[in-house]
């Protein structure tokens, strides 16, 4: 991330940001640590109609990976028949 911060500097971006072309994709679903990335995944999952982001209320990263039940359960039922929860779904921490 150090990197961003010369992004542009001295010589101009080659391949500036634009807008995710959102046009036929599936809803998203989204799971992020309150204590960190929620709010960055919760930016990325609104650019997608229909998306939802889970609130993980601890710290937290490869939440899937590390076993924690709530989010598994959130992703798995995702993942096999792309329901996803309600807007606003946290999960308690483990």
């Amino acid at each position: 991330m150090d990197a961003l911060g010369c992004a542009g500097w001295p010589l101009q971006v080659t391949n500036p940001s634009r807008p995710l072309p959102t046009r036929g994709l599936p809803p998203f679903l989204g799971v992020g640590s309150t204590w960190g990335d929620y709010t960055w995944t919760d930016s990325f999952t609104k650019m997608i109609p229909g998306s939802v982001t889970v609130a993980y209320d601890a710290p937290g990263h490869a939440l899937y990976l590390l076993g924690k039940k709530c989010p598994i359960a959130h992703a798995t039922t995702y993942l096999t028949d792309l329901t996803l929860p309600k807007p606003g779904t946290t999960c308690p921490a483990e």
